[in-house]
């Protein structure tokens, strides 16, 4: 297991600023979250890639900057819209190849949408498909409001793909739909590849990890008896910390716990 972090803590800086300044902090695993269409062209991914290069860093993951319109566009029953979302994703999808990154995260389908449980799950299937023609891996992230909220959703995924059903764990959106972090985890199973991490307790449900009350010794065991040595990313909104100095110290608090259970 990796720790890292994600250029996402530091929006809206824009997103070679942020990491630029992640780099300079001494980080040298980087999430990067592309936050519009301009940023997923080849020059913009080659700027991030040069800048990563030079410091001895690496991206593992692209997250799209698609995510509140994939339903609308990739989860849709108007082909001719599918269409046009297809080569948006796939834009996505070769900037991740020029920055070096394995994965692309998604949000994916909501609840409501035109497609059944059945074809939401199959029309993921084809994404994953159109990732791999590039060396790319599509995965499905757990968040609130997301068809990837429910369980039934994921374990439907592991069930009728088998090894295409590739996830994100993410601790506080786990939080948010009401589920134990195991309970995800488990679902997910050998089809788990990223983890988005942070903190909470009784009162707030991202923090800084080491200034909640999640249990990261036991939580760190359940991903390990899952199979899963990726990238474990610490990913928080802004207003959760003040200095990147917090996003340094939670890092060598992950690490540290990492450090023991292996």
């Amino acid at each position: 297991m990796t720790v890292g972090v994600s250029t996402a803590n530091l929006y809206p800086m824009r997103t070679e600023e942020a990491f630029k300044t992640l780099l300079q902090a001494g980080f040298r695993t980087i999430e990067v979250f592309i936050n519009t269409e301009s940023e997923a062209t080849a020059e913009f991914a080659a700027e991030i890639r040069e800048m990563a290069d030079s410091f001895g860093a690496r991206i593992p993951s692209v997250h799209s900057y698609n995510s509140s319109s994939e339903a609308f566009l990739l989860f849709s029953n108007y082909q001719r819209r599918l269409e046009d979302g297809l080569k948006r994703l796939d834009q996505v999808f070769c900037a991740a190849q020029i920055m070096g990154a394995s994965y692309v995260i998604m949000h994916g389908d909501r609840p409501g949408g035109p497609l059944s449980f059945r074809e939401s799950v199959l029309r993921y299937g084809q994404l994953y498909d159109l990732g791999q023609k590039r060396g790319i891996t599509l995965l499905q992230e757990n968040v609130v409001h997301y068809r990837s909220a429910e369980l039934s959703y994921i374990c439907e995924m592991r069930k009728l793909l088998k090894e295409k059903a590739q996830f994100v764990f993410d601790l506080k959106q786990s939080v948010r739909c009401g589920l134990e972090p195991g309970e995800v985890i488990s679902a997910m199973g050998s089809g788990l590849r990223h983890v988005h991490i942070s903190d909470n307790d009784f009162a707030h449900d991202c923090l800084v990890p080491g200034r909640g009350k999640v249990e990261y010794k036991g939580l760190f065991g359940a991903l390990k008896e899952n199979g899963f040595d990726g990238s474990i990313i610490i990913e928080l909104y802004r207003n959760n910390f003040k200095n990147i100095s917090e996003l340094v110290e939670g890092y060598e608090f992950l690490c540290g716990i990492i450090k023991n259970i292996l």
